[in-house]
């Protein structure tokens, strides 16, 4: 009889459900070692970022963190994310004693008014993007770093340096003497290759950010991308000439030249591409391809289809902002901590293109940085992008988000519902993005789908209950009744307290977690900052919105127009 009654327990426990939802007070005692006093932030040096702020029996504030991951928050439009998460998160790392750099969307500019004093009050660098007054903003122009890739890549040999040694004259590179001629050519052989690489899969990673794929008949966007490669190359060719300095290799520029090309079918770039030699000029080479052996039909879809996606840098705020740079992202893991603030007018779309090109630039210049230094940057940089679902499709974001874990680059991602991130990466892409998300934090939303979705990946609990009864010889029988349920069921989201929501981590217990609202919290406020207030950006020199073609050298006149603004 013994023997039965152990087989029925066996089967009771098969397909046995064991997730577990614990309160804050368990998980900080679970995770003492990573809970500190508000008040002591700046004087404990601790990684990572909180995923529970919230007061004690005693009323203090008390933060837990989680180590350092990627993160995605869902919150739709009026669930206190800004207030429940947003400003709690960045007055947390703010105070840290070993602090992070940041760039934040803030379309609104309320992050800025309520942050910026107090992070510049801490020793932060503070910058603004701010699309929506460009007289007071930064300036950022992407193509600087190629500029100046393709000037080293010119001037490999000028480094070479004839000096005398007791055995003669000897020449030097980079202080190092060498005897084989050979060598040294294979030396500098090597340099302008590792600059000219720099350059080109820089220029393919901004074209591809600039022109992406649309999912149409991609004929047509890679043609419209070689074409922005072929006068970006043809630009850099010309920094030999002078014609192209460091102030006019811009966007301004590009469209410039492209503006200068006609509906002509005998000489449509009116000599720009077809003067330069095609055994030596890439920017030839590209052109020919991608537009000038076309149809004339063809090559004038190709022109709308280019004009159509560079639109956005005709905007004066956009072309302002990125003719210029009044900060190097070379720099960013140099000295003091650095924030950017990204304002934009968030009904105009175009800002919404320009800013995914800025933040897709800054993490390729972020991952590069990181190369440099060996593997990883000194100091974590956090991308904290609030309704990311409303910016358009980052390239291969599934790799890079992979990739910039390991280099000490972490995003926070706020989301209204998963339906936005399946709409624009499409499922299985989304899917591979989420799985890279190693934390999710849900504070509510309308869409019942991410809700089934965020419960399901709460996990479920098997609840065995005993019950008794009496068989027909009125002898009583134990048996055991089991049910699975979800641990925490779609009707427990719907009904959220303002200030509680759910966390999940990958090889932890489901949080049930609470981040005190920022304006209950004393400890959150400051001084306010006016965006007007900040000084001028950049004086803009003329430079930056002429053009002159020269005449090439044993060809005939191209361009020899001056373009201004």
């Amino acid at each position: 009889m013994r023997e039965v009654t152990a087989v029925k327990n066996i089967e009771l426990f098969k397909d046995y459900e064991n997730a577990k939802l614990v309160s804050v007070e368990e998980f900080v005692k679970a995770h003492g070692d990573r809970t500190v006093s508000y008040s002591r932030l700046g004087s404990t040096e601790i990684d990572g970022i909180p995923v529970c702020v919230a007061r004690d029996a005693a009323g203090e504030l008390q933060v837990t963190f989680v180590p350092d991951t990627h993160l995605l928050a869902i919150g739709a439009t009026r669930s206190g994310k800004t207030t429940g998460y947003v400003i709690p998160t960045l007055n947390v790392l703010l105070n840290k004693k070993n602090k992070p750099s940041l760039v934040i969307s803030d379309p609104k500019q309320e992050l800025y008014r309520s942050n910026a004093r107090k992070f510049a009050d801490k020793g932060y660098r503070v910058l603004m993007l701010d699309f929506t007054d460009y007289t007071h903003s930064d300036c950022w122009n992407p193509l600087t770093v190629y500029f100046r890739a393709y000037k080293k890549y010119l001037e490999v040999e000028r480094e070479v340096v004839a000096v005398k040694t007791a055995k003669g004259v000897k020449n030097t590179y980079k202080g190092v003497i060498y005897e084989d001629t050979e060598e040294l050519e294979r030396v500098i052989s090597e340099a302008k290759e590792r600059y000219f690489d720099r350059v080109e899969k820089g220029i393919t990673a901004l074209s591809a950010s600039v022109i992406p794929n649309t999912g149409k008949d991609p004929f047509w966007d890679d043609s419209a991308r070689d074409l922005l490669k072929a006068i970006l190359y043809g630009m850099l060719e010309d920094i030999e000439t002078g014609d192209i300095t460091e102030d006019n290799f811009s966007f301004a520029t590009v469209l410039k030249i492209f503006d200068s090309f006609t509906d002509s079918e005998t000489s449509y770039d009116g000599g720009y591409f077809t003067d330069r030699d095609i055994n030596s000029s890439r920017a030839h080479q590209l052109a020919r391809k991608c537009i000038i052996e076309q149809a004339n039909t063809t090559r004038r879809c190709i022109s709308s289809e280019f004009a159509a996606k560079m639109n956005k840098f005709r905007d004066t705020a956009v072309r302002r902002i990125t003719c210029a740079n009044t900060f190097e992202i070379s720099e960013l893991d140099d000295g003091a901590p650095t924030v950017i603030f990204v304002s934009y007018k968030d009904e105009e779309s175009l800002h919404y293109d320009v800013i995914s090109i800025f933040l897709s630039n800054l993490y390729t210049e972020l991952i590069a940085v990181a190369r440099r230094k060996g593997s990883k940057l000194q100091r974590p940089f956090y991308f904290l992008l609030d309704e990311f679902g409303n910016l358009p499709k980052f390239n291969d974001f599934d790799k890079v988000i992979s990739a910039c874990a390991g280099r000490n680059i972490w995003f926070l991602l706020i989301l209204q519902s998963y339906a936005q991130l399946y709409h624009i990466y499409g499922k299985e892409t989304a899917e591979i993005i989420k799985d890279n998300l190693n934390t999710h934090v849900f504070f509510g939303t309308n869409n019942p789908e991410t809700k089934r979705e965020f419960s399901e990946e709460c996990g479920k609990k098997t609840i065995i209950a005993p019950t008794s009864a009496l068989n027909g010889a009125g002898e009583t029988i134990e048996r055991y009744d089991k049910d699975t349920v979800s641990l925490v069921p779609v009707s427990a989201l719907t009904r959220l307290a303002p200030g509680d929501c759910i966390v999940t981590q990958m090889r932890e217990d489901v949080l049930w977690s609470r981040i005190e609202r920022s304006y209950l919290c004393p400890e959150f406020c400051g001084e306010e900052a006016d965006p007007a207030a900040r000084p001028a950006g950049l004086v803009f020199s003329a430079a930056a919105y002429s053009y002159k073609k020269s005449k090439r050298a044993g060809g005939p006149k191209k361009i020899d127009a001056l373009f201004d603004f």
